[in-house]
């Protein structure tokens, strides 16, 4: 098969992914992608200050807690000045070491599933090049678009934990819905969808068809989402 340049690889992953995993498996930069998207990230960060702030991030989040709610007026001023001190520095750190994890984690836990159970005899290396590469389109869109709507809508109606209409939890109401539905319905989205079917097909053609055709490639990358999916909604009932 053909060497791809490193934008032949960015590329194709939006247009001709089968064609082109091979080539990400085999030679890709899990790097380049990841330094992507914690770019986009950070760039989403900065025009989200400038648009709607922290003041008005933290001051949703207030009127949404009960317990902050029924705190004495030097508490509660006390725990806003706390989130005005914290908020920064996680805002900016988040992007590039969410990311980071993200394709590090993920592509740990799949390389277990598809070596210990489907026998694919990948490497780490390969794990990472398909999830990073995977990662890519539907963040780069994701974050245009949520960039899109911030600036359409009054910064006082823009929800950034449900930024975009791609997933059930956004039309759900979070006041009166459970938080363990919401998050349910938040987990079927619509650009999740897009990185498994990507992950999917990277692994299947990095493998062989043959060996490892893309529905077993499939549900061996939604039994550890499904898992997460149980986590995080066991996490919400409890809160």
């Amino acid at each position: 098969m053909e060497q791809l340049s490193e934008a032949g690889r960015l590329g194709g992953v939006f247009h001709a992914p089968a064609e082109t995993f091979p080539d990400v498996s085999a030679r890709g930069r899990w790097w380049v992608p990841a330094l992507i998207m914690g770019v986009m990230g950070l760039l989403f960060v900065t025009l989200f200050v400038q648009r709607v702030g922290f003041d008005r991030m933290i001051q949703k989040t207030i009127d949404a807690s009960p317990q902050m709610q029924d705190l004495p007026a030097d508490k509660k001023a006390d725990a806003i000045a706390l989130q005005r001190k914290i908020m920064p520095p996680v805002m900016y750190t988040m992007p590039v070491v969410g990311v980071l994890a993200g394709i590090i984690i993920v592509g740990g836990v799949l390389l277990f599933v598809m070596n210990g159970l489907m026998d694919a005899g990948l490497r780490y290396k390969n794990a990472l090049n398909i999830c990073a590469y995977s990662m890519l389109p539907a963040s780069i869109v994701s974050s245009v678009l949520m960039v899109v709507v911030m600036f359409l809508k009054s910064p006082d109606e823009f929800d950034i934990e449900h930024p975009l209409a791609f997933n059930l939890g956004a039309f759900l109401s979070p006041d009166s819905t459970s938080k363990y539905l919401v998050s349910l319905a938040s987990s079927f989205d619509l650009f999740t969808f897009w990185m498994i079917a990507l992950m999917a097909i990277g692994f299947s053609v990095a493998v062989g068809a043959k060996k490892l055709p893309f529905s077993k490639a499939l549900i061996g990358i939604l039994i550890p989402w499904g898992l997460w999916v149980l986590a995080k909604v066991g996490m919400a009932a409890l809160r």
